[in-house]
């Protein structure tokens, strides 16, 4: 049980309003769980906005059922996941966001908890915690990073479950909505636009449940798309960061994209030797999870020539080595066993 708040006593108009937006398209046999995980929270100061991409499934039939206590919901043909979120996003009034997809669902009071969170730091413009995994097998949970180098991380890759991350409407009032050529990686798009301009809290509350099952694009596209996407994002970063260092680095590993646009340029200034390394490490465990030894050899050789240091005072030397000669998704399968739930 997650802990009882000091928030749920005080006046309901000292809340933030909420705003959960939720994308679909036949999705009929699971999102029942998340309309009922969304609207039995008994938040005073909620908004749930239902973007339907014109199901054919009995998905209509259920939001129908729970209508009067959905704030707006259609049901119409989108441009796919990017796009019925922006439509969410564009209407949504709440000073706190998120999205929650078709088949996950929310933990019991876990926007009470967000709401404390936002409350105790005023200045942060994004809080995230940790989320259940559940669906296939022993559930496990997800682990949140170590605070050494947390802000550089948050510049260089995705740090944090999305179905746990919550933003002020100021994020994309101020830096802009989706992506909407990203199709896998937009939330790691807003995420670092996030990282590179604002304060971000990393909480150990679990916040929401991701349904792993078949139809998932998470488990079933889990595919170079999403490499191709992040080395975009990344590519992206460091243009708009004037690394020239890091772009060349880049190039040289036949990853650098030329992007079509930049970020706003952050006040702040990043590590991008960091950043770099921080983006490579965390792509080596994308490419061990898809078998790709070819190019993990190659990233992995790389560090260990270049960046010898941040290597070895990772502490992620041994078990990048060790993952040369182990199947893949081997430590993916111990961390599970690890973090299993009950």
């Amino acid at each position: 049980m997650q802990k009882e708040l000091a928030v749920k006593r005080t006046d309901p108009s000292l809340l933030p309003a909420i705003t959960i937006i939720t994308p679909s398209y036949n999705q009929g046999r699971f999102i029942e769980e998340t309309i009922l995980s969304v609207i039995d929270q008994g938040y005073p100061r909620l908004e749930y906005i239902i973007m339907d991409g014109g199901s054919t499934d009995e998905t209509v039939e259920v939001i129908k059922k729970y209508a009067d206590r959905i704030h707006y919901w259609v049901s119409e043909k989108d441009n796919g996941q990017s796009h019925a979120i922006n439509k969410g996003l564009r209407m949504a009034t709440g000073d706190i966001i998120n999205w929650i997809n078709s088949d996950d669902m929310l933990t019991p009071d876990s926007l009470w908890i967000i709401a404390q969170h936002f409350l105790d730091h005023p200045e942060a413009v994004m809080v995230h915690g940790r989320i259940e995994y559940f669906g296939q097998g022993k559930n496990y949970y997800s682990r949140n990073l170590p605070e050494k180098d947390l802000n550089t991380r948050y510049a260089a890759h995705i740090c944090m479950p999305q179905p746990a991350c919550f933003f002020k409407r100021k994020l994309v009032l101020e830096q802009g909505y989706l992506d909407e050529s990203l199709h896998f990686s937009m939330d790691t798009d807003l995420f670092v636009r996030a990282g590179l301009h604002y304060p971000i809290v990393q909480v150990e509350e679990v916040l929401a449940k991701f349904r792993l099952h078949g139809d998932s694009k998470s488990v079933s596209a889990f595919s170079k798309t999403f490499l191709d996407d992040n080395k975009k994002i990344f590519s992206r970063v460091l243009a708009t960061l004037g690394a020239e260092k890091e772009i060349a680095e880049m190039k040289s590993l036949q990853l650098y994209e030329e992007p079509a646009y930049l970020y706003h340029k952050p006040a702040k200034a990043f590590d991008t030797g960091k950043m770099l390394f921080y983006f490579l490490a965390h792509r080596l465990l994308t490419l061990h999870f898809r078998g790709d030894k070819q190019e993990y050899k190659k990233i992995f050789g790389y560090l260990l020539k270049k960046h010898t240091g941040l290597l070895i005072s990772s502490g992620k030397l041994v078990l990048y080595r060790l993952a040369l000669f182990f199947p893949r998704g081997f430590f993916h399968s111990l961390a599970k066993l690890r973090d299993r739930a009950g």
